[in-house]
Order: structure tokens, then sequence, then C-alpha cells
């Protein structure tokens, strides 16, 4: 039996793991799902990290440390002090020396100019959330969904969405990760949010196993009975 402690992405509540929870324990599994203060504006990603070091077990030996999109960051870190632990990136963002996620997604910082800037840089896929905090425009993903999922994407973002702090997403990462520990990457082949391309360039830099799912971003709720067997297959 493994023990997944499953570190969500940037806006994303616990909630946002849901879909895969039932599939793991069915399969007799235990699964810690991280509570990220996002919604905090000026929470580090030193905090972040703290939210998972709280939850981990005090013995590790059944743990395998999944990181989420923007939780790739997050997981990372953690990971650093627990190098005997499986980690399993999943869609997600890995940090290199120097860069926040928005210098790897956007190229730069586009909140260099000011909150108000930094939003508007994003046509419209992210809105003002309060000071220091953005949001998803959740409207604009539903409206992007084939029309017969839609009302189910739309109970799902609604469910698993939350304000997410300006700050954590600028602050660049120190050091580099090494290249030699357990490590999988669930690539999503799919996916509209990170490109598949740069999924690849990122699992080579840690030289991770790749393993590949026919899903967009949102694979908890695409794909969970995959993703658990993967997460399974990468914890052997």
């Amino acid at each position: 039996m493994s023990t997944f402690v499953i570190v969500p992405g940037a806006w994303d509540t616990p909630a946002t793991i849901d879909p895969v929870i039932e599939p793991l324990e069915s399969a007799g599994h235990r699964v810690i799902v991280v509570d990220l203060p996002c919604d905090i504006a000026a929470a580090t990603l030193s905090e972040y990290a703290d939210a998972v070091r709280v939850v981990l077990p005090n013995d590790l030996a059944e743990v395998v440390l999944v990181g989420y999109s923007f939780g790739g960051f997050t997981a990372s870190r953690v990971a650093l002090d627990h190098p005997d632990v499986p980690l399993v990136y999943v869609a997600a963002w890995i940090p290199r020396d120097g860069d926040s996620v928005l210098d790897i997604f956007a190229g730069g910082d586009p909140f260099e100019a000011g909150e108000e800037a930094g939003i508007a840089a994003f046509d419209g896929l992210i809105l003002g959330a309060g000071p220091g905090l953005c949001a998803l425009n959740i409207k604009l993903y539903i409206a992007a969904a084939d029309a017969d999922k839609q009302e189910s994407v739309r109970t799902y973002l609604e469910k698993t969405q939350r304000p997410q702090g300006i700050g954590a997403l600028r602050e660049r990462w120190r050091g580099e990760l090494p290249a030699s520990r357990r490590c999988t990457y669930v690539l999503t082949t799919a996916d509209t949010l990170v490109p598949p391309e740069t999924q690849q360039m990122m699992a080579a830099s840690v030289g991770a196993d790749v393993v590949e799912i026919d899903a967009d971003h949102g694979i908890f709720r695409e794909q969970p009975k995959l993703l658990a067997e993967m997460l399974v297959a990468a914890s052997r």
C-alpha cells in the first residue's frame, strides 16, 4: 500500500483531486490532499511547502509525493528534503533556477507593470480577485468545453477553484534540482495550458520517466481512473 500525498495547482482547492481518491482507495491505497494557502495573497512558496510538511506521515517508507500543475514547484521544494521519496509530476511546472512559473509559462513577468497590467496580459483568462489575488475566468473555460460537457465542467470548476495569490506565481526559484532521483512525469498530450513539448522538456530536465495520457490539463476530472493506475505504477 502506498500513501499518495498530492499537491494541487494554482487556484485549486483540495476538491480538485477528489475524482482520483476513490479509485486509489479502492485499490488499497491512502490519499492525503494538501490544502495550500494559495488564497492568501502574501503566502510564499516556503509556506506552501510547510503546508505539505505538516501532513506528511512520520514514516515516509510508503509515501509517494505528487505535484500537479503549479504544485510541481511546491512538490519539488519538499522533495529536496526527502530524496528517497518517489516523486510524480502530473502535467506539472518544474522549476528552474532563477525563474518563476510565470517566466516559464509566459516568458516573463507580466505583473512587473502592476496588477492590472498583469491581469490584462492574460486576455481575459484570469480576473482580479482582490489585492494581490487573481482568479480563473470560469466562464471562458466553460465556453471552451464541448457543448455536452459544459455543465459538468461548470460544476467541477465552481467546486474546485478559488483565488490565487499573485506573489507565489511571481516568486523565483533558487537552486538546481537533481536529475538522479526516482521521478515520473505524467504528460498530458492534449494539454492546452502546459504545452506537451514544454512538459517533455521539463521532464527531461530532471531525468523523469515519462508516461503519456490523452487528456487536457483537467486530468483529474477527465481521466481519474487511468491517472490512478499511472500513480500506482509510478509507486512501484
